[in-house]
């Protein structure tokens, strides 16, 4: 779906010359682009793991799961708080606004290496500053903008959950009392 190989070179992909990225927070299609803007995109820290891209506008899946994206590297927040996968240039862009240091633990989604940032081998001690991002191009969003919109969404999910459960129980207390009313047991 998302590229074939190359009849020439096997091992290369070959990707269509229209791709799209559609933004999770609100659902805004960026496009179409070359496949290697995307990656641009990508190491700019301008598509989050929860993104989806797509070479025919009809199909889309998670931009992670793109291999050519590189988006291999989660970054540990907290005991149990994660924020990725995302690329190299990403996550030095995240210790470049200061949302991260060099001590952040980085683990490599690939090879399943846990080390702090500041011993990984793509650390630079003075990232370079970003360039600026052109108005038709998907914006930056900070680790912890993503993560309260996923928060947001959670919470969404879970009150859903409870009105379904809700709604459950007021059926099955229906079934109940119809089954009484009918002289059978309820068990």
């Amino acid at each position: 779906m998302m590229g074939r190989r190359s009849e020439d070179n096997p091992d290369a992909m070959e990707y269509s010359a229209k791709w799209f990225l559609k933004k999770h927070e609100d659902g805004e299609v960026f496009g179409p682009v070359e496949f290697a803007k995307l990656k641009e995109w990508s190491r700019a820290a301008q598509i989050s793991p929860l993104d989806q891209v797509s070479d025919n506008h009809a199909h889309w899946i998670k931009a992670p799961m793109v291999a050519e994206l590189h988006m291999d590297h989660l970054i540990q927040l907290g005991e149990d708080t994660y924020y990725g996968p995302t690329t190299e240039e990403a996550v030095l862009e995240f210790l470049r606004c200061g949302e991260i240091t060099a001590d952040s633990i980085v683990i490599n989604c690939c090879t399943g290496v846990e080390t702090a940032l500041r011993h990984a081998g793509f650390f630079h001690a003075q990232p370079p500053a970003p360039e600026a991002t052109a108005l038709d191009e998907p914006g930056r969003r900070s680790i912890r903008q993503n993560l309260q919109q996923r928060i947001r969404e959670l919470e969404l999910l879970l009150m859903e959950r409870h009105r379904q459960l809700d709604m459950a129980e007021v059926h099955i207390r229906q079934l109940e009392r119809r089954l009484e009313d009918a002289g059978l047991p309820a068990d």
